[in-house]
């Protein structure tokens, strides 16, 4: 479990890199129907299913052509699982990745390894399409697609705009768009509700935010172009990294200096880390830091904070609650 999450702390920092390096400035996926002569259904916004043959373009701006819906899918990253689920085909997967942990049900199927997949055992299991991820190796997925297995690949989500667009985009490509529609929907509802309870908030009120992704040495946060980030902002927080972009390191010296109203931990689920919050209430140079003092230190799952699926919506209500008790309880 321990090795796992240190993988998702680096690939965290990978994304914070290729952020640094201007990819917010890529275009957007975007999806659109190749008309037939047996119909002109079009691809709308209005959650309207498109007929197939449909042509999707994915987020390495590749033009994938999908003749009929798809019936088996190999998900290789946690969180387009998390959106198939979401959409109501989970019965269609037919593998999934060692890190994969929910729903529930994924305990049950096949899988393929983890961010080093096995491309035999994929070709193998001839699925009827890959559901793929930005951060999957290349030459890998070329090897699939080789072997004639269609590959979808899904933009790395960092924000909920984006997020949108990835629920969009798989939703069109197994022909759940009507649901894909439904669940962005639910999730702006949720998150509109939010911000007007967040709004009752006085600007002297506003809590400042730790959030800590990995402890010392080698201290980890959260900083700009990160959905932690975008959620503080959502409940009318203030993230103590604010100033700072990706996912910055920081000395404890210079965390405490910050002295924040409260701390996230997002490592406390982890293996050998489940006292994550006692450890930093025991930390005797942040006796006098705000939180501490308060004894406001949390632990929050990391997927629903930092996973780009739809259960981010749960973590922004989770983390609301937390920090505003007394706005978000009643």
């Amino acid at each position: 479990m321990k090795k796992w999450y240190m993988w998702l702390v680096t690939s965290l920092l990978i994304v914070g890199l290729l952020t640094a390096c201007g990819t917010d400035n890529q275009e957007e996926p975007q999806t659109e129907e190749v008309p037939t002569e047996e119909t002109e259904e079009q691809t709308t916004g209005s959650g309207e299913a498109a007929a197939f043959p449909i042509t999707i373009t994915d987020a390495t701006g590749s033009e994938i052509v999908i003749e009929e819906e798809p019936q088996t899918l190999i998900s290789l990253v946690p969180s387009n699982t998390e959106i198939v689920y979401a959409l109501e085909a989970f019965d269609r997967v037919v593998a999934v990745t060692d890190n994969d942990d929910f729903p529930e049900e994924v305990k049950d199927i096949d899988t393929i390894g983890g961010m080093e997949f096995n491309v035999e055992k994929i070709i193998a299991a001839n699925p009827d399409l890959v559901l793929a991820n930005e951060m999957n190796n290349a030459e890998g997925l070329d090897q699939i697609r080789n072997a004639g297995v269609q590959v979808l690949v899904v933009n790395n989500a960092s924000s909920f705009a984006q997020l949108y667009d990835s629920i969009e985009m798989v939703g069109n490509a197994v022909g759940k768009l009507e649901e894909a529609n439904n669940v962005i929907t639910s999730m702006q509802d949720r998150i509109n509700e939010i911000q007007t309870k967040a709004s009752e908030i006085e600007e002297a009120d506003q809590a400042t935010v730790w959030v800590e992704i990995w402890p010392a040495p080698d201290m980890y946060t959260t900083g700009k172009g990160t959905f932690m980030h975008e959620m503080l902002e959502m409940i009318n927080a203030t993230n103590a990294a604010g100033d700072q972009e990706g996912w910055p390191m920081f000395t404890e010296e210079d965390a405490v200096v910050l002295n924040p109203d409260v701390i996230i931990t997002t490592y406390g689920h982890v293996e050998g880390m489940e006292n994550a919050v006692e450890d930093v209430l025991a930390r005797t140079a942040w006796t006098e830091v705000e939180a501490v003092k308060n004894e406001r230190v949390y632990n929050i799952e990391a997927n629903i904070v930092e996973r780009p699926g739809p259960r981010l919506i749960e973590g922004v209500e989770k983390l609301a609650k937390l920090i505003y008790p007394d706005v978000f309880e009643n």
